[in-house]
């Protein structure tokens, strides 16, 4: 009988706040509070650069900062997470809603919070596990090269549009006698700045002695670190005062962000058809033009949202469902405030984990703060200089680029290189979305390749106790694609001492006492065997499951040995027995004692006689 939840138990699992807040007190409030304050101080300049990004008005970054925050305090289960605009979904919404209006890039936070949403109630969260890890580091890495170049325009005072990572720099190439000389000194001095600050915040001080001198230290150094973690709005505020005291109605010095839309965002339901100057646009024709962006916006956002909280879960069990639902109804809601897709921030995660966040009630903290600053600050959003914008996000994207990774990879798997080269390359070349679907093209591509050469565990046995005999065990998983290449070698196995192995397997050759591992070499390679062999023994014990292809190749070693010969399946579990006699005549079954016992050099048992002793005690 099917045993159904308590109905508290299931609210408490889709709802996690109902749980944490039965111990929430001033203590823990108090941290949620700081931590709340500290991300918004991070968030805020960052999602109006990032709505730079994505092609939008800045205030359209603000709208994707708030509620995503109060979703996710509700639902969420990682404290440090905070959902809000990122530098990789806002340049996958600029790919695909580029030339168009911001209704485009709300429709896509709306249907792609409906695919995540049924993704996680579907249970689909195991398809991240297809993707690898070397897929995912050169996606980011391209990814953050081609937000990083993306803003180069900007920080030299340029005006040109262009679209990936080749059409940005030769843009740059053709227009670089137009660079605007304040601008870019300005740009470059807010990067100097922002990566001289980030390091304030690793700063560690010598512990003094005296009790008075420790609580200097300890001020001295929270100091340090809040002006490290707020670098960004420290920045863009003393940018912004500095335009607005070289101001000039006609000749202005310095390429600001002009007029922002005050106020709150009417809540309202996505727009399902839209104008674009006199062109009315139908929802099929939206869609239509969102085309594959309706997946892989979808996609990345959840194979970045899991990576954070992985990152961030300390060892504790991980509810993967529970966060892709999560994302999707952030996504969903947020829609209805004009927001463009959204996930977590591994950056501002970071702070908040820094700023000893305790639960998910610091996005309520920093959603508050958002909405205020839409309806009392957006009028001074005027002057923040675009150069200072573009310095926020190239230094924010920089730490993105692994490099670290090739090392690793190198040391340890090289072969994993090929992917991770074809994710950047491509996503580099043809746009960082497509570099995605190639390395994981890549990635299934060698997955097959594993798949049709398993590996073959070949023993031949004539130690003088058991009759001359080839001992064969199937390493790995055996599916249809290996299927063909298996039953080869293993037939080849019959009339030939000379047998073709790749250079990964080893035969074991016994003769007598001595036993010798033989490391192949690609090509024939003339075995020490005295004597042939009419006897194969399959030991099975290490299989669970036999695809159709596989069995029916099987069948085929079986009629090209049993003419004068015999194959032994040794230790066979019930299925693979059930499995292997609906397409072999009486395969003969064994265990390892009975097979010692009818193998013995003390019989003189031919090889039918074997066969019919086998069919007789078989399990």
């Amino acid at each position: 009988m099917l045993k159904l939840a308590h109905p508290l138990r299931l609210v408490g699992r889709v709802f996690p706040i109902v749980r944490w807040s039965r111990n929430y007190d001033l203590r823990t409030g108090i941290g949620d509070l700081i931590a709340g304050i500290t991300i918004a101080l991070t968030l805020i300049p960052q999602s109006i650069a990032y709505a730079s990004l994505a092609g939008f008005e800045p205030q359209y970054g603000l709208y994707a900062s708030f509620a995503g925050g109060f979703v996710y305090a509700i639902m969420g289960t990682c404290p440090q997470i905070n959902i809000g605009p990122t530098a990789l979904l806002s340049l996958l919404t600029f790919t695909y809603t580029s030339g168009t209006n911001p209704d485009f890039a709300v429709l896509l936070c709306f249907i792609g919070g409906i695919v995540t949403l049924a993704a996680g109630i579907a249970q689909l969260g195991f398809l991240v596990d297809f993707v690898s890890l070397p897929v995912v580091s050169g996606f980011t890495s391209a990814a953050a090269i081609t937000i990083a170049s993306s803003q180069i325009k900007n920080l030299l005072g340029l005006k040109f549009d262009a679209e990936g990572f080749t059409a940005t720099w030769g843009g740059v190439f053709r227009h670089i006698t137009d660079t605007r000389m304040q601008d870019t000194l300005l740009g470059l001095a807010c990067c100097v700045v922002l990566m001289g600050m980030k390091t304030m915040k690793d700063i560690r001080l010598k512990e003094p002695q005296d009790d008075k001198g420790r609580r200097s230290a300890r001020v001295i150094q929270r100091t340090l670190w809040f002006l490290g973690v707020s670098r960004n709005a420290i920045v863009v505020v003393i940018a912004s005062v500095l335009a607005f005291l070289i101001y000039e109605n006609k000749d202005n010095p310095l390429r600001l962000t002009g007029p922002i839309t005050p106020g709150l965002p009417t809540p309202r339901i996505p727009a399902f058809h839209t104008s674009i100057g006199n062109t009315t646009i139908t929802a099929g024709e939206m869609l239509a033009h969102l085309g594959s962006g309706l997946i892989v916006v979808p996609a990345v956002g959840i194979i970045s949202n899991i990576a954070i909280v992985k990152a961030f879960s300390k060892g504790k069990t991980l509810d993967a469902t529970q966060e892709i639902v999560t994302l999707g109804v952030c996504n969903v809601i947020s829609a209805f405030f004009r927001s463009y897709p959204v996930n977590g921030s591994f950056t501002r995660s970071a702070v908040s984990d820094a700023s000893g966040v305790k639960t998910p009630a610091a996005g309520f903290y920093t959603g508050f703060i958002v909405l205020l600053t839409l309806a009392l600050l957006t009028p001074y959003f005027f002057f923040i200089p675009k150069a200072a914008l573009s310095a926020v996000i190239i230094c924010a994207v920089l730490h993105m680029v692994d490099l670290a990774i090739i090392k690793k990879l190198w040391a340890t798997s090289r072969l994993d290189l090929i992917p991770l080269v074809g994710t950047f390359v491509c996503g580099l070349a043809l746009g960082v979305e497509v570099g995605l679907i190639c390395g994981v093209a890549i990635d299934i591509l060698l997955l097959l390749y594993y798949h049709s050469r398993p590996p073959l565990d070949v023993h031949f046995i004539d130690d003088g106790t058991l009759m001359p005999h080839y001992a064969v065990r199937p390493i790995g998983g055996v599916h249809f694609a290996g299927a063909e290449r298996l039953r080869a070698r293993m037939a080849a196995l019959k009339n030939s001492k000379k047998l073709q192995k790749p250079a990964t397997d080893a035969i074991y050759i016994t003769t007598g006492d001595t036993e010798t591992n033989i490391a192949m070499s690609n090509g024939n390679i003339n075995l020490p065997v005295v004597r042939s062999t009419k006897i194969l023994v399959i030991h099975c014990d290490a299989l669970s499951r036999l695809d159709y292809t596989f069995i029916q190749s099987m069948k085929m070693l079986v009629g090209e040995w049993s003419n004068d010969g015999c194959v032994i399946w040794c230790d066979v579990k019930p299925n693979i027995q059930e499995q292997l006699k609906t397409v072999i005549v009486n395969p003969v079954f064994c265990n390892y004692d009975q097979l010692r016992t009818l193998l013995s050099n003390n019989s003189t048992s031919e090889v039918h006689q074997i066969n019919n002793s086998l069919n007789d005690t078989q399990l």
